[in-house]
């Protein structure tokens, strides 16, 4: 399936290096604004939209006091599964105590985020440490949610944590795994995996780019762009390895799929791109 990868780098707030994405550490919740009884036990559990009006007291990443409200939550109208759930969440700016979002609007023109359990670090690899990220639509970690690649679930028996951080990996073509982006806003992608949860596009006029697994690519045919061919031979060259037969758009999709998984057996999700240029 073709996906345009369109991410956002933030400033000035609270911003990962996986773009778009802001976490935070639970200290304080005020429910005064919900629509629930009060007062709450300690142990009280909200969920779903019951969570909204909820003003949260946290820290960004720098250590810094920040006020977050969650000043709406729907569902996402692009899980069928209806698991997933939209949230508005606004900060007050320290300077001018004024209320803004913490996103910016992606391609539908919504400026909202989705939960994620844990954090991410400077390199892109995932800490399970108890806090909560709110991943902007735009961010790869979102885009990565919303293409299949939950990573609280389980398919055909197998997790879907790591599908979803070689995803991200691959939205931002960290090839080394160092957290390093070597892409650009609007570029477009076609990807699928051992699962099937996303399907090769066939006659996309795409070529095969590289295999990916949770610590970047496993095997590199090409960057997505030629100009960054010789850094990341620099950075990581054990990574490249030349396709003995190059898919190309008259394979079949099942019989090309099964070749890059001979070619790349560690690998969780393949990609193929157009030959771009930075120029």
């Amino acid at each position: 399936m073709k996906k345009s990868i369109r991410w956002w780098i933030g400033s000035g707030f609270i911003v990962l290096l996986i773009a778009g994405a802001v976490y935070f550490t639970y200290q304080h919740l005020r429910p005064s604004e919900l629509n629930a009884p009060f007062p709450f036990s300690p142990s009280v559990v909200l969920k779903g939209t019951a969570v909204q009006g909820a003003v949260l007291t946290s820290t960004d990443s720098e250590g810094r006091s920040v006020t977050l409200k969650i000043q709406d939550v729907e569902r996402d109208p692009k899980d069928s599964e209806g698991e997933v759930y939209l949230y508005t969440v606004i900060y007050q700016n320290t300077p001018t105590s004024q209320w803004q979002n913490i996103c910016q609007p992606d391609r539908d023109n919504m400026a909202v985020a989705i939960p994620l359990s844990g954090q991410w670090d400077t390199r892109g690899n995932h800490i399970n440490n108890g806090r909560i990220t709110f991943a902007c639509t735009n961010s790869a970690l979102a885009k990565c949610l919303r293409w299949g690649y939950k990573p609280w679930k389980t398919v055909q028996g197998q997790s879907l944590r790591d599908y979803h951080q070689a995803c991200t990996r691959m939205v931002r073509a960290d090839y080394c795994g160092t957290g390093v982006a070597h892409t650009q806003d609007g570029n477009e992608i076609d990807i699928y995996d051992r699962l099937g949860i996303q399907k090769r596009t066939n006659n996309s006029g795409m070529e095969f780019e590289a295999a990916w697994n949770s610590d970047g690519a496993v095997a590199i045919s090409r960057t997505r762009f030629p100009e960054t061919l010789a850094q990341i031979k620099k950075e990581c060259p054990e990574r490249f390895k030349p396709l003995q037969r190059e898919p190309t758009v008259d394979i079949d999709t099942s019989t090309s799929l099964s070749l890059l998984q001979q070619y790349a057996p560690k690998a969780l999700i393949f990609n193929d791109s157009f030959v771009n240029s930075l120029k």
